[in-house]
């Protein structure tokens, strides 16, 4: 260093470009910050012949956000740059835009304010803040913005607190990458963003105002050998100390690739359900194993886990991430709860927190003008997004395909008419047509026993769904004609074998399985089983091909009764969305109690779940629907009149 020249700190080079910032003139700037007055001036040439050269770049390309051209500049650029300006010397505009998000998106990302987006990124914020480690599901419609959402609350984070480790996480390595590398160009960008004129236009993008670098100093460390890919990076740490972890500032994972042993305090993942793993199927199988393995424990404890996306269907990931419960009680080790007392039982919480964003509220609708494009959004609003989403798009999809309307666009699990019965229609009381439905469950009565006031002629009917590897499902009906009501009197799901349906010993020369017990008890309350309909497949044809099978046909008085389950599955007249619904309905389906039965109350359950194409969990249905579907031939015949004759005869 030539004598005479002192070397001017990162502190004071800051404080300079601070105060040019904040308006003053080179020369006071100068003053303030203790840097001799022809030194300022060549750093503002420079600075002036570099935005110069970025708007030559920018009319070149063609290109108004820059282009490729313009952000390999701002890398050289970088380094000319301000150091990371100490919280106490940001701007007035610096300090605002770190607790004003709709303002920090305006002012250095040219966003148009959108209320919902600000309304979830303060919610991710407050979770981020809380001690405990926090979990969150963000379903919102397609075409909203929900993945500029998640770059701008990633990129306020890490201006907020650069020690913060993000991950980024998406369906795919490529697109995980790519949504990493927009946060580093944002942060790396030395002049504010000029967004696309047709996006200004619209009205969907205005001019920025400020940049990041300048305004907070660089974020690309000016070191050789600093890590600053697209999938991964380190940005500049104030003082001469860096990260005391090994994780990167920001890093991205697509949900197949590897990242055992990366951590970090806020994971946002997006895209991760499609409707290819949103169904049952291996790749769902594999997409929920390593989301529970892996995804969660990348969370540190304090950190916070997001997940974005709009519904698929009641098996997506959302949907498997919302059903998990978490434990309040500090003492409680995770063990099966046997004392269902108030005083024993922990209380129960979902492990998510979910936030709901719809496309539409019908509830905030006043008519057409409301729904204009140029109308104000949610929550003063009916729609979310009035101009990116428009009512006229929206009424579209509403009216040709109600189901995608509510699923997609309005976040629920499916739409209610996709499922085979209303669950109030079960449960009875005022479902949400408006109709008040008498509800199906006799609470008087537990599993296993008889109705009273029964009237003859009663059929006593028992019905199986077998499976060679899976559940089977068993069902004992009681019929009644006169009322044409039915009866559940019991139910069974478990994991059975072809002897343990039926067997028998050949030393002792007695029967044996569910079926002896069942219909021994049927005799002891005196409607004994008259049919047992069985599904019959490869598994279960002994029961039409063994001797001893007949032999207990015989000694009980029993038809079995074969089913084949095909096409009439999806029956107009006689499939199981013709014929089971009505019943449910009009309560002619009369069930246990589904107090303290978990029998009852899994029943129920897969009866308001079942979908078309559900394939698991639908063993009770189908048993429900085999019952149903053979029991007019199976009623017995008039008994002819009584002939007068005189008494004297």
């Amino acid at each position: 260093m030539s004598q005479g020249r002192r070397a001017i700190s990162a502190e004071d080079r800051a404080l300079f470009w601070q105060a040019l910032q904040s308006g003053v003139s080179t020369k006071e700037a100068a003053r303030i910050s203790g840097v001799c007055y022809n030194t300022a001036v060549k750093w503002r040439s420079k600075a002036k012949e570099t935005e110069a050269k970025l708007e030559l770049e920018q009319v070149k390309l063609a290109k108004p956000s820059g282009g490729r051209g313009s952000v390999e500049r701002d890398r050289v650029e970088m380094v000319n740059m301000p150091p990371v300006i100490p919280s106490s010397r940001l701007s007035e505009r610096a300090q605002r835009g770190l607790e004003d998000f709709d303002y920090f998106r305006a002012v250095y990302l040219g966003r148009v304010p959108s209320p919902w987006q600000v309304d979830a990124a303060y919610q991710i914020v407050a979770m981020l803040e809380d001690p405990q480690k926090q979990f969150m599901v963000l379903n919102c419609p397609p075409g909203v913005g929900k993945s500029t959402l998640f770059h701008d609350v990633a990129v306020w984070c890490i201006v907020r607190n650069r020690a913060i480790r993000v991950m980024i996480g998406s369906i795919s390595q490529t697109l995980a990458k790519m949504y990493s590398r927009r946060i580093r160009e944002t942060l790396e960008r030395t002049s504010p963003l000029i967004p696309d004129p047709d996006m200004v236009a619209k009205g969907l993008a205005i001019n920025a105002e400020g940049c990041l670098s300048l305004d907070y100093g660089r974020f690309r460390p000016n070191h050789v050998g600093a890590l600053w890919r697209a999938e991964e990076f380190v940005v500049e740490q104030q003082g001469s100390g860096g990260l005391d972890n090994k994780e990167p500032t920001v890093s991205a994972y697509g949900i197949e690739s590897e990242f055992i042993g990366h951590r970090a305090d806020l994971c946002l993942f997006d895209d991760v359900a499609s409707p290819e793993n949103s169904k049952e199927s291996v790749a769902r199988d594999k997409l929920i194993e390593r989301w529970d393995s892996m995804a969660e424990a990348r969370v540190d404890p304090g950190g916070m886990l997001a997940v974005i996306g709009q519904r698929l269907g009641p098996l997506d990931l959302y949907a498997h991430c919302l059903a998990k419960v978490a434990y309040d009680a500090d003492d409680y080790d995770g063990a099966d709860v046997t004392d269902v007392s108030e005083d024993k039982e922990p209380v129960k919480t979902y492990k998510y927190h979910h936030l709901i964003y719809k496309a539409y509220y019908e509830e905030l609708d006043d008519g057409p003008k409301s729904r204009r494009q140029d109308a104000e959004a949610w929550p003063n609003g009916p729609l979310l997004e009035p101009f990116r989403l428009s009512w006229k798009d929206l009424s579209y999809v509403r009216h040709s395909s109600p189901g995608k309307f509510d699923v997609v666009y309005q976040q629920k699990d499916i739409s209610e008419d996709h499922y085979l019965i209303n669950r109030v229609w079960a449960t009875g009381g005022l479902g949400p047509d408006g109709v008040l439905y008498p509800g199906c469950i006799d609470n008087d009565r537990q599993a296993g026993y008889i109705p009273e006031g029964l009237v003859p002629p009663i059929i006593s009917i028992a019905s199986v769904d077998p499976s060679p590897t899976m559940f089977w499902a068993l069902q004992w009906w009681l019929y009644q004609p006169s009322t044409n009501l039915r009866y559940l009197v019991d139910v069974e799901r478990v994991k059975l074998t072809a002897e343990d349906l039926l067997g028998y010993d050949t030393q002792t020369r007695q029967f044996g399985g569910i079926m002896e017990e069942w219909q021994n008890r049927s005799m002891a309350y005196g409607y004994p089983i008259s049919h047992w309909i069985v599904e019959i497949n490869a598994a279960q044809r002994f029961l039409l091909a063994h001797d001893f099978v007949r032999r207990w046909q015989a000694l009980h008085g029993v038809n079995v009764v074969p089913h084949t389950t095909a096409r009439n599955k999806f029956d107009e007249n006689l499939g199981v969305e013709a014929l089971l619904p009505p019943l449910w309905r009009s309560g002619q389906v009369r069930i246990p109690t589904m107090r303290a039965n978990w029998k009852t109350m899994a029943f129920v359950d897969e009866m308001a779940s079942w979908t078309r194409d559900k394939k698991n969990g639908t063993d009770l249905v189908m048993a429900h629907w085999f019952a149903e579907l053979h029991m007019p031939s199976l009623r017995p015949l008039h008994a002819p009149p009584k002939m007068w004759r005189p008494s004297w005869i």
